[in-house]
């Protein structure tokens, strides 16, 4: 081999080295972010986190993002307030309460639920019309550490009935054993989140939700939370990872069928077993279309994830309350908007045009 040949070759050599350098030090300098999921196991119903990550919208923010499910909102808020995370979504509750003791040093930055998930559901047939008719009524519950006996609780309370003779909670788990106790009239409704209902429909149990109060259906839900020391001194990432989740949002009400299967994808587990794939599908759309639904409301206008200063005081209210609370505590404590707009700056238009582009057979 000529002596020019080689020299080529070296330079070649060279080049690919320096090439895979590079790309092993732009992947390095991905900042690892760690993202705690309020579930056991993550499905359809938190699209927009996944289609964040799938998509690349974390990645492009600068950050290498780990989803982790734990085991529900007190463990995500205690978890982040210990430094074991970065960010994490939870239902207020638990948290506020150690946000009022001091126990939690957290507070939260951007809004995901508008609406809390919990519902009464009867069986069609079943003659119980108004919350008044749950006198005397036994509600299935998940377990009785379940936020639904809180909010079962205020639906019999908002009744002008006693929680504590009224009405009595029965855990009867989820899946099969939940299905059960109800098609054998061991309960005679049952109090669960929006996904769980939809999911029992897709068992063939179908049920009625019984009409509850504007002001208890309205109080707001999970949100995004971090330690108070990361809100002060690292914003951008909060900015960066809050913005990747709205366009994950943005992303699944475009194409939920695709933002269904992205999740699918990554999370196998997660997919319905339902041996038609187009009825699959569907049923996963569901899911994810119901959960969604409550991602948003006319109150924020085009701003995702803006904490709105008087539903979150009439949640602490409402906790007070149920005497999860013992008092009040102020809300500036409790949630920060300080990011909101640089949240929002980005092209909306063009996540969902990418979104209603993708061809979801490539996908399947």
């Amino acid at each position: 081999m000529s002596s020019v040949a080689w020299g080529r070759r070296l330079l070649l050599a060279a080049a690919v080295v320096i090439a895979a350098v590079g790309c092993a030090e732009s992947a390095n300098a991905l900042e690892k972010v760690r993202l705690l999921i309020p579930v056991r196991n993550i499905d359809e119903a938190f699209s927009p986190f996944v289609v964040a990550r799938e998509k690349g919208y974390f990645a492009a923010e600068g950050y290498d993002v780990t989803l982790i499910a734990v085991g529900g909102s007190n463990e995500s808020a205690i978890q982040v307030s210990a430094g074991n995370a970065e960010v994490g979504a939870a239902s207020p509750g638990e948290a506020l309460v150690g946000i009022q003791s001091g126990k939690l040093d957290i507070r939260y930055f951007y809004g995901l639920y508008y609406s809390n998930i919990w519902s009464i559901a009867v069986l069609p047939d079943s003659p119980i019309k108004t919350l008044a008719e749950l006198k005397g009524k036994r509600l299935g519950v998940q377990s009785m550490g379940s936020a639904g006996t809180t909010f079962g609780r205020a639906f019999a309370q908002a009744a002008g009935l006693d929680p504590e003779k009224d009405i009595s909670f029965l855990p009867i788990g989820v899946g099969a054993q939940a299905v059960t106790s109800v098609r054998q009239k061991l309960v005679d409704g049952v109090i669960y989140w929006d996904a769980a209902l939809a999911k029992f429909k897709f068992s063939g149990l179908d049920l009625r939700q019984v009409p509850v109060p504007e002001n208890l259906r309205s109080l707001p839900d999970v949100a995004l939370l971090a330690r108070n020391d990361t809100i002060g001194k690292n914003p951008k990432m909060l900015t960066g990872i809050a913005r990747a989740v709205a366009k994950g949002y943005d992303y699944s009400m475009a194409n939920p069928e695709a933002a269904v299967l992205i999740t699918w994808k990554a999370y196998p587990e997660a997919k319905s077993k339902n041996p038609d794939a187009t009825a699959a599908l569907k049923e996963g759309v569901v899911v994810n279309q119901a959960r969604l639904g409550i991602w948003n409301t006319p109150k924020i206008g085009d701003k995702h994830g803006l904490l709105i200063d008087a539903d979150w005081n009439r949640l602490i209210q409402f906790f007070v309350d149920q005497k999860v609370l013992p008092a009040a505590v102020p809300v500036d404590r409790v949630i920060t908007g300080k990011f909101i707009e640089d949240v929002n700056a980005y092209d909306r238009a063009s996540i969902i045009s990418d979104a209603k582009k993708e061809d979801i057979s490539k996908l399947q």
